[in-house]
């Protein structure tokens, strides 16, 4: 959560614009609601110096970087950075420097200057080199710093960075810029970045985020209906919360909407997880939803949102979300509790408006918690591999390399909470093991192994018995034979 100054400014800023920004974070109440990092974007450096050493524009910081970062510092905030992987930035005339081929003194530069956050660009990519192959080296560079900052990798979505970046950056971007115009936004281009980024939902964990982009709130091209309905899409999908706009000429609209503690609550939630949409029964009339706490906690928020140029009635039912028996409502911007209802709710959504909503209940265990393999926040060792899989629920699953002579792959699930002890049924959802029968070793927390059967299916379910404690759990399931096992998801059923 924070600031950053690109999508108003452009490269029409100084380090006072900067100190502004930082100001207004704290009178608003930003920053104590969460909002901490300034960031400081584009048009940072024209030239180095003999030794290859950044020199910051003079003109547009004239104290220097770390008097900068210090300011912002003593105000309780975090200071970012902007770089890019080629030699040059986005920024056409005058050209900035970019990172390529310097990597490890950029990285000590910026950790020199008291940084908190490196935002890594794509543009002027040198040929002959992937962006993995630089934001990776870039990644280690900042371990190598020994000074803690997060790294913000902005690839636009291209070389599908939710696949590989976890581990390698602790943010990165999903799809192109929200906006190409200066303190402008189009509302269609919202909706783009928000639907865009829903694609690649389960990527999203915790210490690895899935960026739209920036927030337009108080940038102009949106009503006030669509500002709240933009922010309601990032927050239920645990989205990085970064204002791209002018905080020190916020109208009281824009503030009430950044400063929604609510609101802020549902994006921060510890799960991590990221809206799907469970139900768009007329087009453009949506309802999307996301586990609050844990999977099976009962606790959903839910979205309803009208993409439609009329007010139309939209629904959420308890069995969309999961749910058996009655559920409280609480509407999260009227900071209502609407009462308990039987079966769903209702509610008249206004054009491009929205409706954001924390429903209370009991899970309903007949409809099993899915957790799927290639979910980030699982452990792997060995050679556990992500792979795309037409078959699997999300589009991918994890293949387990055996090999035999003791080589061992294993993939451990993570957050696995339940309310009381009990037993539990597993199923084991598995994908191409068509030629023969296969045998992995399941284990419950540190309880003893057990062997499970997945016989010789392209498609199958395997199933067991399994006994979990009340709160945390882990399952891993482990391979060690000939061949590979490939899983696509696990399955808990009371």
């Amino acid at each position: 959560m924070g600031w950053a100054s690109w999508n108003h400014f452009f490269c029409d800023y100084n380090e006072q614009t900067i100190r502004d920004q930082a100001d207004a974070l704290v009178s608003s109440g930003m920053r104590d609601l969460g909002y901490r990092y300034v960031i400081i974007q584009e048009c940072i450096a024209l030239e180095r110096d003999a030794g290859g050493n950044l020199i910051p524009e003079a003109r547009r910081f004239p104290h220097g970087m770390p008097a900068l970062a210090s300011y912002i510092h003593a105000r309780g905030l975090k200071a970012g950075i902007y770089t890019d992987v080629g030699k040059y930035t986005c920024y056409a005339k005058p050209k900035y420097q970019g990172s390529f081929g310097h990597e490890d003194q950029d990285a000590a530069t910026f950790a020199s200057w008291g940084m908190d956050l490196v935002e890594m660009d794509y543009c002027n990519r040198p040929e002959g080199h992937t962006g993995r192959e630089i934001y990776e080296r870039m990644s280690e560079a900042i371990r190598k710093t020994g000074r803690p900052m997060l790294f913000y990798l902005c690839s636009w979505g291209n070389e599908r960075p939710w696949e590989w970046a976890k581990g390698v950056a602790q943010v990165w971007r999903t799809e192109r810029d929200i906006s190409y115009s200066k303190n402008a936004v189009d509302w269609n281009l919202i909706v783009k970045s928000f639907e865009s980024n829903a694609r690649h939902a389960v990527f999203n964990a915790p210490n690895g985020w899935n960026d739209p982009d920036m927030l337009e709130i108080g940038s102009s091209g949106l009503t006030d209906v669509e500002q709240q309905t933009h922010f309601n899409m990032w927050a239920i999908s645990a989205s990085p919360l970064w204002s791209g706009a002018d905080l020190t000429r916020m109208d009281s609209v824009a503030r009430e909407i950044y400063t929604n503690r609510e609101a802020i609550a549902v994006d921060q939630d510890p799960l991590g997880e990221q809206a799907t949409k469970v139900r768009e029964d007329v087009s453009g009339l949506q309802v999307w939803s996301k586990h609050l706490g844990s999977k099976t906690s009962g606790l959903d928020a839910v979205l309803l949102v009208n993409l439609t140029s009329e007010t139309a009635a939209l629904n959420v039912s308890w069995a969309d979300l999961g749910l058996v028996g009655a559920a409280r409502v609480r509407d999260l911007w009227k900071h209502q509790d609407l009462g308990s209802f039987p079966d769903g709710y209702q509610a008249q959504v206004p054009p491009h408006g929205s409706v954001l909503l924390k429903v209370s209940g009991d899970f309903s265990w007949s409809k099993a918690s899915v957790y799927e393999a290639e979910w980030p926040g699982n452990i792997r060792a060995g050679k556990a591999q992500l792979f795309l899989c037409g078959e699997c629920g999300s589009g991918y699953g994890m293949v387990l390399h055996g090999g035999g002579a003791g080589e061992e792959s294993s993939l451990r699930f993570t957050h696995i909470e339940v309310s009381q002890p009990a037993r539990y049924k597993l199923e084991v959802a598995y994908v191409g093991n068509g030629v023969s029968d296969n045998t992995v070793q399941l284990q419950v927390n540190s309880d003893k192994p057990k062997d499970l059967l997945l016989p010789q299916y392209m498609y199958g379910v395997a199933e067991t018995s399994i006994d979990l404690a009340k709160g945390s759990n882990t399952i891993a399931v482990k391979y060690s034979g000939k061949g590979v096992v490939s899983i696509d998801q696990l399955r808990l059923r009371r």
